[in-house]
């Protein structure tokens, strides 16, 4: 059985570049629309990146064991 956790996100360019090539952990940490914390490889977020940054109500999808299903903007 999946599991789909929404959240918004609003982050410029330059935030997601520092995280995804910084070096660190490479990931983002939301709190989905339930209040669940997620935490997300910024690699995942690389197509709905452009020059103003990510944007947007998203929709993640994980299977049983917490693995990645899908990843959807969702406006």
């Amino acid at each position: 059985m999946n599991t789909a956790y929404e959240f918004s996100l609003a982050m410029s360019y330059q935030e997601f570049t520092e995280i995804y090539y910084g070096g660190g952990a490479q990931q983002l940490v939301v709190t989905s629309t339930n209040g669940t914390r997620v935490a997300i490889p910024a690699g995942r977020m690389v197509p709905f990146v452009d020059s103003r940054g990510v944007r947007g109500l998203f929709r993640l999808t994980v299977d049983q064991n917490h693995k990645f299903v899908a990843l959807e903007r969702l406006r």
